[in-house]
C-alpha cells in the first residue's frame, strides 16, 4: 500500500532525547509528508528553535532530561505563544494519559508504529485550521495538575465544549453520536460514538447501565425496581437492562 500523502511545507519541530525514534519520526515525515523538520534533544534546545523555525506541529516526548514538556507547553501557553498543534509521545501509560484522552489532545505510546505516527498527522492536517484548539490545550494543562474536578472536551459541529465531569447527569447513544445531557439543562451532541466515551469515563464513576445510556452515578436519585430504571438529577429516568442490573446493585452495595 503507498502510504504517500500531498506534500505539504508544513515546519515540524521534533523534542526527542532518543536518536533512533527522532530519526524514524523525522524519516516517515519527510517521506511521507515532504515536511520541513527540525529535530532536538531537550527542551531548552526547543525554546531557542521556536522562534527561529517558528513550527506549525511539534511532536513533543512528554519526558525529557530537562524537564517535562507539558510544563513547557504550559509556559509558552501562559505567555502567549503563537499557536501550533501538538502530538505528544510517551514510554509510561501512566494518568497523564487519562488527561490526553479527555482534552481530545493527540498522543502516541512507545514503541510507536510508523503507521500510528502517519494517523496522527493526518489528523493534524485535517484540522490544521481549526478554532479553539488552544481549549483543548487548556483542559489538557487542568487535567494533568488536579484530580479532582477534571474536564472533558466534548467536540460538536460547530463548537467545542469544555464541560466538568461532575456537570455530566448522563450520556445517551444516538447512532453512532453521543447526547450529554447536563445539570445546567444543556445538551450537547457529539459525533462520537457511546462506547469510547465509556472507555474514558468508567473510571470515575460513571456506569454503563443500558445500551444506550451512561450515567454519572453522582447524580443518581433512586432506583425504581418496579420500572427498572434509575432517576437522576432533573427526574430523568433511565431504564435498566437486564444483563446490566447487577454492575448497579453492585455499585449500591458498595456503601
Amino acid at each position: 500500500m503507498d502510504l504517500k500523502s500531498k506534500p505539504t511545507n508544513l515546519r515540524v519541530l521534533i523534542v526527542e532525547d532518543d536518536v533512533a525514534s527522532s530519526q524514524m519520526f523525522s524519516d516517515i515525515l519527510k517521506i511521507h509528508f515532504g515536511f520541513e523538520i527540525c529535530s532536538v534533544k531537550s527542551l531548552e534546545e526547543a525554546s531557542e528553535k521556536l522562534t527561529v523555525f517558528s513550527p506549525e506541529l511539534l511532536i513533543l516526548d512528554i519526558n525529557l532530561p530537562d524537564g517535562n514538556s507539558i510544563d513547557f507547553l504550559h509556559d509558552l501557553y501562559q505567555k502567549g505563544y503563537p499557536e501550533f498543534k501538538v502530538i505528544f509521545t510517551t514510554a509510561y501509560a501512566n494518568y497523564a494519559v487519562e488527561a490526553f484522552r479527555l482534552s481530545a489532545l493527540d498522543f502516541l505510546l512507545k514503541p510507536i508504529a510508523p503507521q500510528n505516527l502517519i494517523n496522527s498527522v493526518e489528523k493534524v492536517l485535517k484540522n490544521i485550521s481549526a478554532e479553539n484548539y488552544s481549549k483543548q490545550l487548556e483542559t489538557l494543562f487542568l487535567n494533568e495538575r488536579q484530580q479532582q474536578d477534571k474536564k472533558i472536551v466534548l467536540k460538536t459541529q460547530d463548537d467545542i465544549h469544555i464541560v466538568a465531569l461532575k456537570d455530566i447527569i448522563q450520556a445517551q447513544a444516538d447512532n453512532n453520536y453521543t447526547l450529554f445531557y447536563l445539570n445546567n439543562f444543556n445538551k450537547v451532541l457529539v459525533s462520537k460514538s457511546l462506547k469510547k466515551f465509556e472507555n474514558d469515563l468508567v473510571k470515575y464513576g460513571f456506569l454503563r447501565i443500558h445500551q444506550s445510556h451512561l450515567i454519572n452515578s453522582d447524580h443518581i436519585l433512586s432506583y425504581n425496581r418496579k420500572k427498572q430504571c434509575v432517576v437522576l438529577h432533573g427526574d430523568i429516568e433511565v431504564p435498566v437492562s437486564q444483563n446490566r442490573k447487577q454492575l448497579l446493585l453492585n455499585f449500591f452495595d458498595e456503601f
